[in-house]
């Protein structure tokens, strides 16, 4: 398989809110050393974390959503949260917040944020494959 399918993959199973299947392609990706895996995921994020706020956003909407985020996910209690609210006002623009955060910190909380966004969005069959269209393309912009 390739990376590029298990990135799909993985998305598609986040959205289906296969847990195990996640925990298996996260396996899988970590054993390919995550090529390509923090433009991919960082795509993802961007594009699901602009289309969750709007324009009018302010650090309380932010903060709520990451209280929320924290509660639900297991193992996302363990990731600070002032650096997860960050992160987020960072894909929304404000990039200066995270000059500071680890790549591999980063990329833990976009997936856990990822994960969350997707079961907002529920999105039907072909909404996720115009997402992941979406994605590949901004994803292949960095690589």
């Amino acid at each position: 398989m390739s990376v590029r399918t298990e990135f799909s993959d993985l998305i598609r199973a986040m959205a289906r809110r296969d847990w195990g299947k996640v925990d298996q392609l996260l396996d899988a990706l970590e054993a390919s050393g995550w090529r390509g895996g923090n433009q991919v995921i960082g795509a993802a994020f961007a594009i699901a974390v602009n289309d969750h706020f709007s324009a009018a956003h302010s650090p309380a909407n932010v903060a709520r959503f990451v209280a929320e985020t924290r509660t639900q996910f297991p193992g996302a209690e363990s990731l600070p949260a002032l650096e997860m609210e960050a992160l987020v006002r960072a894909g929304l623009g404000e990039v200066g917040l995270i000059d500071n955060l680890s790549p591999e910190t980063a990329l833990q909380m976009q997936i856990v944020f990822l994960g969350k966004l997707l079961q907002n969005r529920d999105p039907t069959k072909t909404q996720l494959e115009e997402f992941i269209t979406d994605v590949e393309r901004t994803a292949a912009e960095y690589l």
